[in-house]
Parts: structure tokens; C-alpha cells; sequence
């Protein structure tokens, strides 16, 4: 086998196996951005979502009221370690709690986390790009 399509095999056994994937996101980091959130939605893309962010740790909590699709979403320490992963059915209005202080919260499409072999104990990154914005998760 000659030295390119190693490299090659390579690359492409390091995109679709290492972590690493990021979620655009809009951040929602006002009380009025956190109570709106992705309500009144049809469809989110695959790899869209939101991040929420708070001025202090607390217990958040979070429903389904007026919310069409179906959510994962993961709670996120002040050290950026994701500490829970719970599921928010639509138009569900009982409560998804964090259980310990959070500051941060990624609502994605309900299996975003799954799919891409995401998990309790994982690290986030924010990245702000041009006009965008990322979560970047790692191991």
C-alpha cells in the first residue's frame, strides 16, 4: 500500500472516529433568551442547537412547553464538563433539572449526543467564529 491512501485511511478512521464535533448553536444568555429558547420550532438542523449560559452556577431547569421537536440536552459545569444528558419530549411540560449547579446548557436534536458518542463526563469548548458560534466537545 503506498504511503497516500494510508494517509488517507487514516484521515478518514480520525474525522468519523475521534470526538471533537462541534454544534453550531445560538446562545441564549438573557432571561428573556432563556425563557424563549427554541420554542415555536418545526425543525432544527443536524448539527444546530442552543447553548444557554448563565451569570451564576444554579439548579436549571427546563421543559417542553411550546417546543415541536424533540431535544437532548446536556448540563454543563463552570469547569465546562458535561454533568448530565436528559431528553425533552415536545410539548412536554415536565421538568428536566440539572441535580447539581450548572452555568451552561446545549439543547441539540434528540439523539445529537448519541449519535456522536457524546457523554457524561466530556468537555466543551466554546469557539466564537466571525459572526458564529461552536460548542466544541472532547473527552
Amino acid at each position: 500500500m503506498n504511503w497516500y491512501f494510508k494517509y488517507k485511511e487514516t484521515k478518514e478512521f480520525l474525522k468519523h472516529n475521534m470526538k471533537n464535533k462541534r454544534l453550531k448553536v445560538e446562545v441564549a444568555d438573557t432571561p428573556a433568551q432563556h425563557q424563549h429558547g427554541l420554542m415555536y420550532r418545526e425543525k432544527l438542523d443536524k448539527d444546530a442547537g442552543m447553548l444557554f449560559k448563565f451569570n451564576k452556577p444554579q439548579n436549571l431547569k427546563f421543559w417542553g412547553l411550546n417546543t415541536y421537536i424533540p431535544l437532548s440536552i446536556a448540563f454543563v459545569s463552570p469547569e465546562g464538563q458535561i454533568q448530565k444528558i436528559s431528553y425533552i419530549s415536545p410539548l412536554c411540560q415536565d421538568l428536566v433539572t440539572s441535580d447539581i449547579n450548572c452555568d451552561r446548557a446545549i439543547e441539540a436534536n434528540y439523539d445529537f449526543f448519541r449519535e456522536n458518542n457524546i457523554w457524561v463526563g466530556d468537555i466543551i469548548n466554546i469557539v466564537d467564529d466571525k459572526d458564529e458560534t461552536f460548542v466544541i466537545f472532547n473527552n
